[in-house]
Protein backbone atom coordinates (compact mmCIF):
# COMPACT_ATOMS: atom_id res chain seq x y z
CA UNK A 1 0.00 0.00 0.00
CA UNK A 2 1.27 3.51 -0.58
CA UNK A 3 2.47 5.20 2.39
CA UNK A 4 0.50 7.97 1.79
CA UNK A 5 -2.86 5.78 1.84
CA UNK A 6 -1.58 3.95 4.44
CA UNK A 7 -0.69 7.20 6.66
CA UNK A 8 -3.90 8.16 5.74
CA UNK A 9 -6.07 5.02 6.98
CA UNK A 10 -3.64 4.95 10.34
CA UNK A 11 -3.68 8.74 11.05
CA UNK A 12 -6.73 11.55 10.42
CA UNK A 13 -5.16 14.49 11.02
CA UNK A 14 -7.37 17.35 11.76
CA UNK A 15 -7.19 21.27 12.66
CA UNK A 16 -8.82 23.07 15.26
CA UNK A 17 -7.25 25.19 17.12
CA UNK A 18 -4.14 22.80 17.34
CA UNK A 19 -3.56 20.06 15.13
CA UNK A 20 -5.16 16.64 16.62
CA UNK A 21 -4.54 13.05 15.49
CA UNK A 22 -6.34 10.04 16.23
CA UNK A 23 -6.89 6.21 15.08
CA UNK A 24 -9.11 5.94 11.31
CA UNK A 25 -11.11 3.26 12.96
CA UNK A 26 -13.73 5.94 14.62
CA UNK A 27 -14.18 7.35 11.07
CA UNK A 28 -14.97 4.09 9.79
CA UNK A 29 -17.50 3.79 12.61
CA UNK A 30 -19.03 7.71 11.67
CA UNK A 31 -18.72 6.78 7.84
CA UNK A 32 -21.50 3.34 8.23
CA UNK A 33 -24.24 6.12 9.42
CA UNK A 34 -23.59 8.47 5.97
CA UNK A 35 -26.41 7.36 3.41
CA UNK A 36 -25.22 9.05 -0.08
CA UNK A 37 -27.68 8.92 -1.98
CA UNK A 38 -28.20 8.56 -5.97
CA UNK A 39 -26.66 12.13 -8.36
CA UNK A 40 -29.62 11.50 -10.93
CA UNK A 41 -31.68 14.48 -11.19
CA UNK A 42 -29.80 18.17 -11.07
CA UNK A 43 -29.12 19.61 -7.85
CA UNK A 44 -29.88 22.72 -6.41
CA UNK A 45 -27.34 24.78 -5.01
CA UNK A 46 -27.44 28.07 -3.18
CA UNK A 47 -27.18 29.88 -6.79
CA UNK A 48 -26.86 27.47 -9.51
CA UNK A 49 -27.21 23.80 -9.90
CA UNK A 50 -25.39 21.09 -10.56
CA UNK A 51 -26.59 18.37 -13.51
CA UNK A 52 -26.01 14.67 -13.09
CA UNK A 53 -23.62 12.73 -15.35
CA UNK A 54 -22.71 9.09 -14.22
CA UNK A 55 -25.45 6.87 -12.83
CA UNK A 56 -23.46 5.47 -9.52
CA UNK A 57 -22.11 9.48 -8.84
CA UNK A 58 -23.94 10.23 -5.17
CA UNK A 59 -24.47 13.02 -3.03
CA UNK A 60 -25.11 13.77 0.43
CA UNK A 61 -28.00 15.43 2.44
CA UNK A 62 -27.39 18.40 4.61
CA UNK A 63 -27.19 16.10 7.72
CA UNK A 64 -24.35 14.12 6.50
CA UNK A 65 -22.30 16.54 5.26
CA UNK A 66 -22.54 18.03 8.46
CA UNK A 67 -21.66 14.13 10.03
CA UNK A 68 -18.82 13.95 7.19
CA UNK A 69 -17.18 17.64 8.39
CA UNK A 70 -17.60 17.82 11.53
CA UNK A 71 -17.63 14.06 13.17
CA UNK A 72 -15.03 12.37 10.64
CA UNK A 73 -12.68 15.66 9.50
CA UNK A 74 -13.12 17.48 12.64
CA UNK A 75 -14.28 20.84 11.46
CA UNK A 76 -16.06 23.21 13.79
CA UNK A 77 -18.73 23.71 11.31
CA UNK A 78 -20.67 22.87 8.04
CA UNK A 79 -21.67 26.32 7.25
CA UNK A 80 -19.49 26.82 4.60
CA UNK A 81 -20.06 23.32 2.05
CA UNK A 82 -23.41 23.93 -0.26
CA UNK A 83 -22.95 20.74 -1.85
CA UNK A 84 -21.29 18.04 -1.71
CA UNK A 85 -20.72 15.28 -4.74
CA UNK A 86 -18.90 11.87 -4.50
CA UNK A 87 -17.77 9.95 -8.11
CA UNK A 88 -19.38 13.06 -10.39
CA UNK A 89 -16.34 11.88 -13.06
CA UNK A 90 -14.16 8.90 -13.40
CA UNK A 91 -11.19 10.34 -11.33
CA UNK A 92 -13.04 12.44 -9.45
CA UNK A 93 -13.28 11.34 -5.88
CA UNK A 94 -15.55 13.90 -4.24
CA UNK A 95 -16.46 17.31 -5.46
CA UNK A 96 -17.46 20.18 -2.61
CA UNK A 97 -19.37 23.11 -3.44
CA UNK A 98 -19.13 25.91 -1.36
CA UNK A 99 -21.44 28.69 -0.39
CA UNK A 100 -21.23 31.17 -2.79
CA UNK A 101 -19.45 34.85 -2.14
CA UNK A 102 -21.65 38.03 -2.42
CA UNK A 103 -19.17 40.24 -2.48
CA UNK A 104 -20.10 41.90 -5.99
CA UNK A 105 -19.68 41.23 -9.24
CA UNK A 106 -15.66 41.06 -9.96
CA UNK A 107 -14.37 42.42 -13.19
CA UNK A 108 -11.38 40.91 -14.63
CA UNK A 109 -9.61 43.84 -15.87
CA UNK A 110 -6.89 43.58 -13.34
CA UNK A 111 -5.48 39.88 -14.92
CA UNK A 112 -3.06 41.27 -17.17
CA UNK A 113 -1.43 43.68 -14.99
CA UNK A 114 2.06 42.92 -13.16
CA UNK A 115 0.08 42.71 -9.95
CA UNK A 116 -1.12 38.80 -10.56
CA UNK A 117 2.50 37.84 -10.76
CA UNK A 118 3.50 39.45 -7.03
CA UNK A 119 0.01 37.51 -5.68
CA UNK A 120 1.25 34.44 -7.05
CA UNK A 121 4.55 34.72 -6.04
CA UNK A 122 3.18 35.37 -2.57
CA UNK A 123 0.99 32.20 -2.98
CA UNK A 124 4.38 29.99 -3.25
CA UNK A 125 5.51 31.57 -0.33
CA UNK A 126 2.57 30.94 2.03
CA UNK A 127 2.39 27.43 0.25
CA UNK A 128 6.20 26.75 0.98
CA UNK A 129 5.73 27.91 4.84
CA UNK A 130 2.60 26.50 5.49
CA UNK A 131 3.27 22.77 4.46
CA UNK A 132 6.91 22.98 6.22
CA UNK A 133 4.67 24.32 9.59
CA UNK A 134 2.43 21.28 9.03
CA UNK A 135 5.18 18.99 8.03
CA UNK A 136 6.96 19.58 11.30
CA UNK A 137 4.31 19.58 13.46
CA UNK A 138 3.09 16.29 12.35
CA UNK A 139 6.97 14.82 12.09
CA UNK A 140 6.92 14.09 8.49
CA UNK A 141 7.91 15.39 4.91
CA UNK A 142 5.45 17.98 3.40
CA UNK A 143 7.02 20.37 0.51
CA UNK A 144 5.25 22.52 -1.82
CA UNK A 145 5.88 20.95 -4.74
CA UNK A 146 4.63 23.65 -7.56
CA UNK A 147 1.52 24.13 -9.75
CA UNK A 148 -0.19 21.23 -11.23
CA UNK A 149 -2.54 23.86 -12.92
CA UNK A 150 -1.04 27.53 -12.99
CA UNK A 151 -4.07 29.89 -11.76
CA UNK A 152 -5.86 30.24 -15.40
CA UNK A 153 -8.62 32.37 -15.66
CA UNK A 154 -11.05 31.74 -18.70
CA UNK A 155 -12.84 35.27 -19.67
CA UNK A 156 -15.14 33.46 -21.97
CA UNK A 157 -16.17 30.91 -19.73
CA UNK A 158 -16.09 33.19 -16.40
CA UNK A 159 -14.65 30.67 -14.44
CA UNK A 160 -10.72 30.66 -12.18
CA UNK A 161 -8.61 27.97 -11.68
CA UNK A 162 -5.59 26.33 -10.22
CA UNK A 163 -4.02 23.34 -8.87
CA UNK A 164 -0.90 22.55 -6.72
CA UNK A 165 1.34 19.78 -6.46
CA UNK A 166 2.51 18.88 -2.36
CA UNK A 167 5.05 16.00 -1.40
CA UNK A 168 3.50 14.22 1.36
CA UNK A 169 5.79 11.88 2.88
CA UNK A 170 7.36 11.20 -0.28
CA UNK A 171 3.75 10.61 -2.00
CA UNK A 172 2.60 13.38 -4.49
CA UNK A 173 -0.68 14.92 -3.66
CA UNK A 174 -2.90 17.61 -5.39
CA UNK A 175 -5.21 20.29 -4.39
CA UNK A 176 -7.50 21.24 -6.78
CA UNK A 177 -9.74 24.99 -6.49
CA UNK A 178 -12.10 26.93 -8.82
CA UNK A 179 -14.11 29.00 -8.86
CA UNK A 180 -17.19 30.20 -11.32
CA UNK A 181 -18.04 33.96 -11.07
CA UNK A 182 -21.60 35.26 -11.50
CA UNK A 183 -23.67 38.36 -11.11
CA UNK A 184 -23.55 38.65 -7.47
CA UNK A 185 -19.82 37.34 -6.65
CA UNK A 186 -18.12 33.53 -7.07
CA UNK A 187 -18.72 30.30 -5.98
CA UNK A 188 -15.64 28.03 -4.68
CA UNK A 189 -15.19 24.47 -5.62
CA UNK A 190 -12.80 22.34 -3.74
CA UNK A 191 -12.18 19.12 -5.96
CA UNK A 192 -10.62 15.81 -5.07
CA UNK A 193 -8.71 13.46 -7.90
CA UNK A 194 -9.25 10.06 -7.03
CA UNK A 195 -5.88 9.19 -7.64
CA UNK A 196 -2.30 11.52 -6.93
CA UNK A 197 -0.47 10.55 -10.31
CA UNK A 198 -2.60 12.55 -12.96
CA UNK A 199 -0.83 15.17 -15.48
CA UNK A 200 -1.41 18.95 -15.75
CA UNK A 201 -3.59 18.34 -18.99
CA UNK A 202 -5.48 15.90 -17.15
CA UNK A 203 -5.69 17.92 -13.97
CA UNK A 204 -7.06 20.76 -16.25
CA UNK A 205 -9.82 18.16 -18.13
CA UNK A 206 -11.12 17.13 -14.70
CA UNK A 207 -11.65 20.95 -13.65
CA UNK A 208 -13.42 22.06 -16.41
CA UNK A 209 -15.27 18.63 -16.26
CA UNK A 210 -16.21 19.83 -12.87
CA UNK A 211 -16.91 23.24 -13.87
CA UNK A 212 -19.26 22.66 -17.16
CA UNK A 213 -21.93 20.74 -15.36
CA UNK A 214 -22.58 24.12 -12.61
CA UNK A 215 -24.97 26.53 -14.32
CA UNK A 216 -26.02 29.58 -11.91
CA UNK A 217 -29.51 30.35 -11.58
CA UNK A 218 -31.29 32.19 -14.35
CA UNK A 219 -30.68 35.91 -13.55
CA UNK A 220 -27.53 35.40 -11.28
CA UNK A 221 -25.24 34.52 -14.56
CA UNK A 222 -22.29 36.63 -14.87
CA UNK A 223 -23.64 38.31 -18.24
CA UNK A 224 -26.94 39.14 -16.35
CA UNK A 225 -24.60 42.08 -14.80
CA UNK A 226 -27.11 45.59 -14.62
CA UNK A 227 -26.66 48.94 -13.34
CA UNK A 228 -26.72 48.95 -10.11
CA UNK A 229 -26.05 45.91 -9.12
CA UNK A 230 -23.17 46.00 -6.33
CA UNK A 231 -19.66 45.64 -7.55
CA UNK A 232 -16.59 43.82 -5.91
CA UNK A 233 -14.20 46.08 -4.24
CA UNK A 234 -11.52 43.56 -5.77
CA UNK A 235 -11.13 41.87 -9.66
CA UNK A 236 -9.81 38.92 -10.20
CA UNK A 237 -6.47 38.84 -8.84
CA UNK A 238 -8.00 39.86 -5.66
CA UNK A 239 -10.14 36.82 -6.14
CA UNK A 240 -7.28 34.70 -6.54
CA UNK A 241 -5.50 36.15 -3.39
CA UNK A 242 -8.60 35.51 -1.62
CA UNK A 243 -8.57 31.86 -2.63
CA UNK A 244 -4.99 31.48 -1.34
CA UNK A 245 -5.34 33.38 2.16
CA UNK A 246 -2.82 35.82 0.77
CA UNK A 247 -2.43 39.69 1.32
CA UNK A 248 -4.00 41.91 -1.20
CA UNK A 249 -3.96 45.44 -1.31
CA UNK A 250 -2.07 48.19 1.10
CA UNK A 251 -3.16 49.67 4.34
CA UNK A 252 -4.02 48.04 7.66
CA UNK A 253 -7.04 46.38 6.50
CA UNK A 254 -5.91 45.06 3.55
CA UNK A 255 -3.28 43.10 5.81
CA UNK A 256 -4.64 42.38 8.65
CA UNK A 257 -8.10 40.97 6.68
CA UNK A 258 -4.79 39.17 4.86
CA UNK A 259 -4.26 37.66 7.97
CA UNK A 260 -7.40 36.17 8.91
CA UNK A 261 -7.88 34.63 5.62
CA UNK A 262 -4.10 33.08 6.04
CA UNK A 263 -5.03 31.23 8.60
CA UNK A 264 -8.13 30.34 7.29
CA UNK A 265 -6.47 28.52 4.08
CA UNK A 266 -3.73 26.74 5.88
CA UNK A 267 -6.42 25.53 7.88
CA UNK A 268 -8.22 24.52 4.90
CA UNK A 269 -4.96 22.70 3.32
CA UNK A 270 -4.00 20.36 6.41
CA UNK A 271 -7.92 19.15 6.21
CA UNK A 272 -7.84 18.34 2.21
CA UNK A 273 -5.34 16.10 2.33
CA UNK A 274 -7.02 13.59 5.05
CA UNK A 275 -10.51 13.12 2.87
CA UNK A 276 -9.16 11.94 -0.57
CA UNK A 277 -10.76 8.81 -1.58
CA UNK A 278 -13.86 9.56 1.29
CA UNK A 279 -16.16 7.99 -1.98
CA UNK A 280 -13.81 4.61 -1.53
CA UNK A 281 -14.14 5.01 2.22
CA UNK A 282 -17.94 4.43 2.00
CA UNK A 283 -18.31 2.06 -0.58
CA UNK A 284 -15.95 -0.15 1.27
CA UNK A 285 -18.14 0.08 4.33
CA UNK A 286 -21.08 -0.32 2.74
CA UNK A 287 -20.09 -3.55 1.00
CA UNK A 288 -19.01 -5.18 4.49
Amino acid sequence: MPKLKQFLREQVIFLTVAFISFSAQPAIVWAQEINPLPFTEPLNASRGSVTPTLNNATYLTDGDICTVTIQIWGWSSCNEVDTMILGQFPGVDTTLILKPDSSGFVAFDDWEGDEKNAVIADIEDSERQGMAAQGQALGIDIRFAGWSVYPTLNHEKQMMYYATDAIWDGEKSINITATVFDRRGYVEFLIIPSATQITPEETEAMITKVLSRYEPAQGQEYTAFAEGDKVAAVGAVGVLAALAGVQYGKGPLAALMATALLILKKAWFVLLLPFIWLKGLFSRNKGS
